[in-house]
């Protein structure tokens, strides 16, 4: 089973880290699935919703790079923080600062065993904040596809594997608004003891 997330369905969440009215949903999102993400308004938006530090909106998961043709890219669920500046899939949305967070009460990923998995959780009880990437991509009819990938870091004792990039509560509005060059100054290993980690029987 690849990386899941339960996307968080309380509105304060949203209303206190970014000051947005919203009613998000709570679901179990996979690979390929619409979700939800954070971002710091698009440059071309005019209106009263230019001066907004942030909007919340609906893509898929799975970044669908530029020079794509049909929107249907495998493999762009995850970017590697460490090369995705330079991957021709994430390029472009890490030069023009596309970053985003994703709001999730807990992720999944494979246990030990076949019928396991393993259900990462603040320890607080807040939500984790996901990093990411998205981009918005011209579809050959003329709409614009929105879509995010989460960004990714090598696990300290196992090569094999990869951990979300979660960000701290009060790095979320830098994180969103700085410059292209000091993104990698955000992708750093969260605190284990911030963390609990409960292997679970898949339903």
């Amino acid at each position: 089973m690849p990386l899941h997330y339960l996307a968080t369905g309380e509105r304060r969440h949203y209303a206190e880290r970014f000051g947005l009215s919203v009613q998000p949903a709570s679901a179990l999102v996979k690979p390929g699935d619409q979700g939800m993400f954070v971002r710091k308004p698009r440059g071309d938006r005019v209106g009263s919703d230019a001066l907004a530090r942030f909007e919340l909106v609906r893509g898929r998961w799975g970044l669908i790079p530029l020079f794509s043709k049909d929107g249907l890219d495998a493999d762009t669920f995850e970017a590697r923080s460490e090369s995705a500046a330079k991957e021709r899939n994430f390029l472009q949305p890490w030069k023009r600062g596309h970053r985003c967070v994703v709001l999730a009460d807990a992720i999944f990923r494979n246990g030990d065993a076949d019928d396991e998995w393993l259900r990462v959780t603040r320890a607080d009880g807040h939500p984790l904040a996901l990093a990411g990437l998205w981009n918005g991509w011209r579809a050959p009819n003329g709409d614009c596809v929105e879509s995010f990938a989460l960004l990714t870091l090598p696990h300290a004792t196992r090569p094999d594997q990869r951990r979300v990039v979660f960000l701290r509560d009060a790095w979320l509005d830098d994180w969103l608004h700085c410059p292209a060059e000091e993104t990698s100054a955000y992708l750093r290993l969260y605190s284990e003891d911030k963390l609990v980690r409960r292997v679970e029987a898949r339903a």
